[in-house]
């Protein structure tokens, strides 16, 4: 007989399984047309679910966009051991800085829908922007310790990735190249780790 926590399992499983799905449908709908493409009933359609499910467990396109976000950063962290790329912290958080400036330039229109989605997102998607924040502090937090970071590492870390995003913030709305943002992000975040580690001597 099935138990009640085995359905639960089940129920929980399923969730996760269409939530993947509809991120899969939106990541691939924003790749090909931005933000403005990303439509929900496009979204539902794509995922072959109901719209009324889709509102359910994403309640609006803010939600959709930046659980993407957030997710490309898990991916990207997954990728390597982003604390094992290099013997400074300088150069781990350049090398993870080069590969997520890589992915702005490689998927253009799908990293302005994810942005446009954090810049605009409300109050009622704070959780997934503050997860999206959290992944990526905890990202360069990795970097920089070259381990488990501690309470300093997360505080500069906080600070580089407020830097990073905000970059990414005037790629979008400015037009600036990738290239640019890149190497000022390279300056701004050498500044930054150095100013750090000086302090710390």
């Amino acid at each position: 007989m099935t138990t009640t926590g085995s359905i639960k399992e089940d129920r929980c499983a399923e969730s996760i399984r269409k939530r993947e799905i509809i991120l899969d449908c939106a990541a691939t709908i924003a790749s090909s047309g931005g933000y403005n493409a990303v439509k929900m009933r496009a979204v539902a359609d794509s995922a072959g679910i109901a719209v009324g499910t889709l509102y359910r467990l994403y309640p609006s396109k803010a939600h959709v966009l930046v659980a993407i976000l957030a997710r490309e950063f898990e991916r990207i962290g997954a990728e390597r051991d982003w604390t094992a790329t290099a013997g400074s912290s300088w150069l781990r958080v350049e090398h993870l800085n080069a590969r997520l400036c890589r992915e702005w330039h490689t998927r253009p229109a799908l990293t302005e829908a994810v942005t446009r989605a954090f810049v605009f997102a409300d109050g009622s998607a704070s959780a997934e922007v503050d997860r999206a924040e959290a992944v990526i502090e905890h990202l360069i937090g990795l970097a920089i310790a070259g381990g488990e970071p501690n309470p300093r590492h997360h505080r500069i870390a906080a600070i580089v990735g407020n830097v990073w995003l905000a970059s990414l913030v005037t790629w979008v709305r400015h037009g600036t190249s990738a290239e640019d943002i890149a190497v000022r992000l390279e300056r701004s975040i050498g500044l930054i780790i150095k100013n750090a580690e000086s302090r710390q001597a």
